[in-house]
């Protein structure tokens, strides 16, 4: 991973751009482990810029009618240009989709490790895929866990 670019306003997840990078970096090496994803690994550039941004939930919505088809709201899209790849984030959306006993935080940090996931070509379109990317999920969250002191999230 080249480096994590991070706009639009995050404050209120009580993150840091420095968490938000960590995050990326942490999923990065469990997504690219060959073993996990059911293959070799090719086709999957390494050295990627990820820009994260975080939008409002109207262009998040436009933005998913847009590219997917679907006239829908949703927490988080990815768009992967090969060196580079986007991720739009909508905090309102994760704030309305996270679990009732988990943190704003916690609940961006599993966001941030679905999209990078899908930079990383995991997909969870047929049950096969979605098992495969459910275990790199899981792996992500519970490494990020581990190296938190006291293995608490932010």
């Amino acid at each position: 991973m080249k480096r994590v670019n991070v706009s639009g306003d995050f404050k209120k997840t009580g993150l840091t751009k420095k968490d938000l990078a960590s995050i990326v970096e942490v999923v990065f090496n469990v997504g690219l482990d060959s073993r996990l994803r059911g293959n070799d690994g090719k086709g999957v550039e390494n050295d990627k810029t990820i820009n994260i941004a975080f939008v409002g939930p109207d262009e998040i919505w436009a933005k998913n009618l847009k590219y997917r088809k679907k006239n829908a709201p949703t927490d988080i899209l990815s768009f992967d240009y090969g060196d580079e790849g986007d991720i739009m984030i909508s905090l309102a959306d994760i704030e309305k989709l996270k679990e009732k006993e988990e943190s704003l935080a916690e609940a961006t940090q599993k966001t941030i490790i679905h999209g990078v996931l899908h930079l990383l070509g995991y997909d969870h379109e047929k049950e096969k895929d979605r098992a495969i990317m459910e275990k790199a999920e899981e792996k992500a969250y519970t490494k990020l866990c581990h190296s938190r002191e006291g293995g608490n999230l932010y």
